[in-house]
């Protein structure tokens, strides 16, 4: 073999073995564990980012007359607060034109106004998910109390403090609605009242709480309560008003209506309650002597059912 022949095969072995040999890459120091607080933060803004829309086309229009609104008035009486295509507006009780509090793309809706005037509470679905909020009643200043992601929302009402809302909630899996009560700082939240009083109570079983009352020293919570969520086809009676003593867990039921019985609303002395039922076709409103019982009609019909 001759020499120039070997020099090739060492050379050739040489480069084999610095094309295979590992290429040795600088060695970063370990990064801090982040805490867990930043992740839920960066998770958050992150969906924030998916869920950002932009609107298109702007739509002006102008009415005198709405269906199926809900509003409150202001403690003083001066004041209406209405929701309208998702947007929340203030009104002057003997008419007038009407004020934007909120616009945009979120879906605003069931404002209440606090104990002193001075807040509204609404649900809305700016942040991704319809979640309990309150503003200011000049339209500035929102917060959010509830910070859920799948559930369902109604009937926002203040405790008479004003430190609180009290909400009914749902969600898919649980198909009924609870009691639930949220502090204006925010929070996780207190549960109320419990839809599955055994952890396999069958849906028809589970209890439904919607818009509730309260009495002015707290105690009490007036709400329309039934067994069983949504049903088509349901016969009268479903909803019953119940009145729930905030101490002791008690529960009574206070209507025997055949046309159901929903919304009660306790007077500011917390003697009378006026409800909702309905009589053959139609609905009209009762009202009721929390103290001896009797039961009137106040007025009927109170709303066309077009």
């Amino acid at each position: 073999m001759s020499t120039n022949s070997a020099l090739q095969r060492v050379i050739g072995s040489v480069l084999v073995g610095l094309l295979w040999a590992p290429v040795a890459q600088p060695q970063e120091p370990p990064k801090p564990a982040e805490k867990k607080e930043e992740k839920k933060e960066a998770k958050k803004e992150e969906k924030k980012k998916g869920l950002t829309l932009k609107p298109e086309r702007k739509i002006e229009f102008t009415t005198d007359e709405a269906t199926w609104l809900s509003l409150d008035v202001s403690p003083d009486g001066r004041t209406i607060v209405f929701e309208l295509l998702g947007d929340l507006y203030t009104l002057p009780i003997e008419g007038g034109a009407a004020k934007h509090l909120t616009s945009g793309l979120a879906f605003d809706s069931q404002p209440r106004y606090s104990p002193d005037g001075k807040w509204i509470a609404f649900l809305s679905d700016r942040e991704g998910s319809e979640n309990v909020w309150i503003i200011k009643a000049d339209g500035t200043d929102p917060k959010q109390l509830s910070k859920d992601t799948s559930s369902e929302f109604a009937s926002p009402a203040w405790t008479p403090d004003g430190q609180y809302v009290i909400v009914s909630r749902s969600g898919w899996a649980l198909r009924t609605y609870e009691l639930w009560m949220y502090h204006v700082q925010g929070g996780s939240g207190v549960q109320i009242t419990k839809a599955k009083p055994e952890p396999k109570t069958p849906g028809p079983q589970r209890h439904n709480a919607m818009g509730v009352s309260v009495s002015l020293d707290g105690r009490y919570l007036y709400y329309a309560r039934k067994l069983g969520g949504f049903q088509y086809n349901a016969q009268f009676p479903m909803w019953q008003i119940a009145r729930r003593d905030r101490r002791t867990g008690e529960e009574d039921i206070l209507t025997q209506a055949l046309g159901s019985a929903v919304r009660p609303v306790v007077s500011p002395d917390g003697i009378k309650m006026v409800y909702a039922t309905r009589y053959e076709t139609e609905t009209g409103l009762r009202l009721r002597d929390l103290k001896t019982g009797e039961d009137r009609w106040l007025k009927y019909p109170v709303q066309r059912d077009d």
